[in-house]
């Protein structure tokens, strides 16, 4: 099983002006970014002890050095060099979450089960081993007529798949067979997001800014794939991202206490 992360240096001002509003708020800046992926990632090496953790970013050496002061196997973490590959979004960003979807697929394997971490989990237990037919999942939200209508993901959903009663899953941990549709959930996802949702919205922006996940829940729901909720090992703090720095405590080395 690989498993896959992505920290980089967010675009602040171009993620608010895209849709996701709220992004200075919770995300702050560099430093902080960094310090709460180093905290989430030393809670997977602790809990997952046969794993090995592939980080990509934009700056190897200032990652490893907030991951320097966790007492942790740092001999089971390997970091790859993703700035090249993040430039082309800096004056081509149309969608939030075209980084994500373009990063799983460079990082994952053709060979073996793919699982995607996000940079805001602690872990509490180990990951479980993938069958062939598996999705892994952080856990279920709601259908998504349930949702707000004023985000938009109704109206894209009527709009694209044609349909509401779809079961919405958080992928905060997203876990991938080998052969999992990618062109189909791109040519959905694309879809989604030229649906224009300013009638429907009060948050400023034209598009839903989860189009990607509703995506991939369709893909699950009509590949019929047998989902694999994790929360029962691992928590996603995607609302308060200093938590993780404060989950991860417990690993700090004595001299950075």
């Amino acid at each position: 099983m690989r498993v896959i992360a992505l920290t980089y240096n967010y675009n602040l001002q171009k993620l608010s002006d895209i849709g996701r509003t709220w992004a200075d708020n919770v995300y702050g800046g560099k430093d902080f970014i960094f310090e709460y992926s180093a905290a989430s990632y030393s809670t997977f090496i602790d809990k997952n002890p046969n794993r090995i953790l592939n980080i990509y970013t934009d700056d190897v050496e200032f990652l490893k050095n907030k991951m320097e002061k966790y007492n942790i196997e740092h001999n089971r973490i390997m970091y790859h060099d993703y700035g090249d590959q993040l430039s082309k979004y800096e004056n081509n960003l149309n969608y939030s979450f075209d980084v994500l979807t373009d990063f799983i697929y460079h990082g994952k394997s053709k060979e073996e089960y793919t699982v995607k971490i996000d940079n805001d989990l602690v872990f509490y237990g180990e990951l479980p081993e993938p069958n062939e037919n598996d999705i892994f999942v952080w856990k279920y939200e709601r259908k998504i007529s349930e949702g707000n209508p004023l985000m938009g993901e109704i109206k894209v959903a009527q709009q694209t798949i044609g349909r509401t009663d779809i079961p919405i899953f958080n992928l905060g941990v997203l876990g991938l067979p080998v052969d999992y549709p990618e062109r189909e959930l791109r040519e959905v996802c694309n879809n989604m997001v030229n649906i224009d949702i300013s009638d429907v919205t009060d948050l400023n922006t034209k598009i839903w800014h989860c189009c990607e996940q509703t995506a991939n829940n369709w893909i699950f729901y009509k590949h019929n794939y047998n989902i694999v909720e994790t929360y029962n090992v691992v928590n996603h703090l995607f609302d308060n991202k200093k938590k993780c720095i404060d989950a991860a405590k417990y690993l700090l080395k004595n001299d950075t206490l």
